[in-house]
This record gives C-alpha cells, structure tokens and sequence, in this order.
C-alpha cells in the first residue's frame, strides 16, 4: 500500500501581506498548522512515502516566493513532487523551486501504480516563435485546459506503461458542476472524459484550484478536490473553511481511500462569506463587484 499526502494552493507570499491581495489567511501560520498535524515534532507521524503539491505554490509567482517555498517544502521527510498552477509562472516555479527532494518531474512509478503529473495551464500560455510556451499575463485567471500536446502526452505515458494503474495529479480539477464549472472550459473536461474512456487503467485524479473538499465523478473515476492552505470554500453552505489537505492510501488492487483534513482552529472561523462573493459564484456579480465590495485593487488577482 502506497500512502501519499497531498498539498494544494499554498500560496506563499512575501509580499508582507496575506494572500490573494490580503483577503486571504496567512500561507505561514497554516503551513505549521498542517505540517505538525500531518507529520508530528519529529516528522515521521504520517507514514507517508511521497508528497504531492498540486499547484499554486506561490500567491503572485515571484521569485523569492520559490525560495520561500523551497525553504517550507524542504522539511518534508519524504519526496516532494510539485505541480504548476495559474499563480506559478514557468520560469521563476522551474528554476528557484526545483532542490534535492522537491522534484518536478512528470512520471512517478511506484509499485503498480504510475503517476502522472498533468500540466493544465495551457489557457494562461502561449506559443513563441521556436514554438515553446510561454506565460501570458493572464495566467492567474486562467481556467483549466491542457491543449494537444498534453493530451498526446499524457495517452503516450498511459500506453506505453506496463503499471497496472495510473493516477493523475494536476491542478484544474475536471468534472465541476454549478458555480464550480465557471473555474475549467468545457474543451477541458472533455478531453478529460475522452481520455478516461481511451484508459481503463486510469483509476483517479487528485487536484485543487477551488479551495474546497470535494470528490466528484468523471464517468466513473473519481476526481479528489484538495482543500487550499488559504481561503477555502463552503460552497453549498456559503461560508469558509479553515486550512486543509487530503491523504491518500493506494492499494495494489487499483482501489483508492483519501481522507480530507480541515484544520478547526480559532485563527480560521467558518464564517459566512460576503452576499457579494455568493452572488458572484451565482453568476449575479462581477469580479469588479466582489473586489470593491472587499476593499481590493481593481487588477488584484481573484480573492477565489
């Protein structure tokens, strides 16, 4: 049995502020919070043999919050594997983040298991004239789409692999329903289906991007919504939730058990979230209405 835990939206920020334009929580304090409680004093409570962090590491995508990052995940007693998510721009995630025991790479063969780790920010990139991606300025707003070359990617990897089961890891969660649906394009979650129908080995997808606790259904795989370390979401009940993360048993039969940490504290009440913010998730309200309603910059990222 493969036992991983799963980190998402951490949004480090050094910008001397809380994230998401400072509406958010403080990505420090939670982070603390949650590494005791997932690994103890002494970093070996969880029993974990891999760790994944499914995007979002950094609050703006500068630099020195990959350094930041870096100095965090550092402590982590097992193998660290990170996603990009739209706040992670390539260049600053690629070469500040990447240390002994924090990877990017894109495979992991565990046992009978192979992983994938799916890039989804094709929507926030473009291509240049040597026909490499590069990142648009609208990459934070980006919704989730993985373009050909992923999708040629990533039914490649399923092919070719002689695992009994595979499992992906990415940031964009398919399969949303509601005000969650406005969060991916529809070419997205149909290349998703579609690539769950060409693969009967895929068994699974991990993600985060919408600060929730969540397991929805892709025509019969079941799609695990990790909670953020900031900011998250009570959707059906209108209200927040306090820091959270997802483990993860896999067995050799293919079966999957996940379990959803919310970290209840004083410092992260559930508090009902502004008629502003429920009517934007309803579709009632602009961005603009939401930012001036939270005292926010006009061009600050959004507070979801």
């Amino acid at each position: 049995m493969l036992r991983v835990v799963q980190y998402s939206d951490l949004h480090f920020s050094t910008s001397g502020e809380r994230s998401h334009g400072g509406f958010g929580y403080d990505t420090d304090d939670a982070w603390e919070t949650i590494y005791h409680h997932c690994f103890g004093d002494n970093g070996t409570a969880a029993n974990a043999d891999l760790a994944v962090c499914t995007g979002d590491i950094a609050d703006h995508g500068w630099a020195d919050e990959y350094l930041k990052s870096q100095q965090h995940l550092s402590h982590i007693p097992v193998p660290v594997a990170v996603v990009p998510g739209n706040h992670d721009y390539q260049v600053p995630f690629e070469s500040r983040l990447p240390t002994p025991g924090i990877s990017l790479q894109r495979t992991i063969r565990l046992g009978p298991w192979l992983f994938l780790l799916a890039d989804s920010n094709r929507f926030g990139r473009d291509e240049d004239d040597l026909g490499r991606l590069v990142d648009t300025d609208q990459r934070i707003e980006g919704l989730g789409e993985f373009g050909a070359r992923e999708v040629a990617w990533i039914d490649e990897m399923i092919t070719d692999t002689d695992a009994e089961h595979v499992f992906i890891w990415v940031h964009h969660p398919p399969a949303m329903t509601g005000p969650l649906a406005q969060y991916m394009s529809q070419e997205y979650h149909d290349d998703f289906a579609d690539i769950v129908a060409r693969h009967p080995k895929l068994k699974g997808v991990a993600a985060g991007h919408v600060h929730a606790d969540i397991v929805a259904d892709l025509e019969g795989v079941p799609v695990y919504v990790c909670p953020a370390f900031t900011i998250n979401l009570d959707y059906a009940n209108g209200t927040l939730l306090p820091p959270g993360y997802r483990t993860f048993q896999f067995s050799d039969d293919g079966s999957i058990e996940s379990q959803c940490h919310l970290l209840d504290d004083p410092r992260w009440p559930r508090t009902a979230l502004p008629d502003v913010v429920m009517s934007y998730l309803d579709g009632d309200a602009s961005l603009d209405d939401v930012r001036e309603a939270l005292g926010l910059a006009k061009d600050a990222p959004s507070p979801f």
